[in-house]
């Protein structure tokens, strides 16, 4: 833990470990306020300011909101651990900011036998703390949420506005209703010497390897790339990595072709503007992907057809621009529709989501399904 400055007198003010534990402990209280885990402390009482209470009531209603939705879709979850790292605190005068990093997992209600038995993720928060007498006060909570992220549970999103009659979508949308069929069939079977990519009857690639390098990479980044903050943030950069990981051959380089084409996918050492947009736009991405182009994808008609290793790109407001990509490293049942699957992406880190958590928090997105 860094300090910038010394600790305050333990008998007026508290010291930069009792500030770092009053932080842990109201992470903590949104986790509980999620899991319904009785141990843990209401969201309502942690010690804040008058501004920051009604945002905290506000919060606390909308996760007993999500909590609900969440029983209903999968069992929710059971109980929550959290820890916090690389914390760092600043003083000045009666203003503490401690900037650290949240790991959480969320142990689930119901789980199956060899599946997931937890989803995690970690986010970076800027906390402020104000001095009111002789007592810190949480006065601002900033956590590294940006536009076309997916917020954790534990952070409902603001809900997005969508259009009554939304333009149709362009794309090959997927369908997130179980398919009403008798079909007996079962999901590729991926790791089969004769399962060949999408369009392509002679490529073969290492399908286990993409899930690896998700499992490896999903929170400590691969130091050989590049990481893409702000708006969009991360998610399609990790993705690309992913499926080039398992085989996916760069198409173009830089400086010799253009950026911005479709039919370009290829990482750029040197900067920003030596990588396609392809690589690390969700919205490019489909592009190159999808038949339209390389043919590396082929869209699926329902979600619950995707198996380990398949994509999920979501438009959360229906604007016709992919928000953000999730790669698939769990799935319950091997019949030709999953019982459940699990999603793990960047933006915000995060380990083994079941999409109908994801469903059921953004009902109103339009979902598109990739065969990879």
């Amino acid at each position: 833990m860094a300090i910038s400055t010394p600790a305050y007198s333990a008998d007026t003010h508290a010291s930069a470990e009792d500030l770092e534990t009053a932080a842990l402990m109201y992470l903590k209280s949104r986790v509980a306020q999620l899991t319904g885990d009785s141990r843990g402390t209401a969201l309502h009482a942690t010690p804040a300011s008058e501004q920051l209470k009604e945002t905290l009531r506000a919060d606390s209603a909308a996760i007993d909101v999500r909590r609900e939705k969440l029983r209903s879709a999968n069992g929710g979850h059971s109980r929550g651990e959290v820890t916090v790292s690389d914390t760092q605190i600043s003083t000045s005068g009666k203003t503490a900011t401690v900037k650290l990093t949240e790991n959480t997992t969320l142990f689930y209600a119901r789980t199956t036998p060899g599946s997931p038995e937890a989803e995690q993720y970690q986010l970076r928060h800027t906390l402020t703390y104000t001095l009111e007498g002789s007592q810190w006060v949480l006065s601002h909570d900033a956590p590294d949420i940006r536009v076309g992220d997916l917020a954790p549970d534990t952070y409902p999103s603001t809900a997005v506005t969508v259009p009554s009659k939304a333009v149709p979508s362009s794309k090959k949308l997927s369908s997130t209703s179980r398919p009403r069929t008798t079909s007996q069939g079962t999901v590729p079977d991926k790791s089969s010497p004769t399962y060949r990519a999408p369009g392509n009857s002679t490529l073969a690639y290492d399908y286990g390897a993409m899930t690896r390098y998700a499992l490896q990479y999903w929170s400590n980044y691969n130091p050989n790339y590049r990481t893409y903050g702000g708006e969009g943030g991360d998610c399609t950069n990790f993705l690309s990595q992913i499926v080039k990981a398992g085989g996916w051959a760069e198409t173009g380089s830089w400086p010799g072709e253009n950026r911005t084409l479709p039919d370009q996918w290829y990482y750029g050492h040197e900067g920003n503007w030596t990588t396609t947009y392809t690589w690390a736009a969700a919205e490019n991405w489909y592009w190159f992907a999808s038949p339209f182009n390389s043919g590396r994808t082929e869209p699926l008609d329902y979600i619950w057809e995707m198996g380990v290793s398949d994509v999920l790109q979501i438009d959360f407001d229906r604007n016709d621009n992919i928000s953000h990509s999730m790669f698939v490293t769990g799935r319950d049942g091997s019949g030709q529709n999953a019982d459940e699957l699990y999603m793990t992406y960047h933006s915000t880190n995060t380990l083994n989501k079941r999409l109908s958590s994801i469903i059921a928090a953004t009902p109103d997105a339009w979902f598109y399904a990739h065969r990879t």
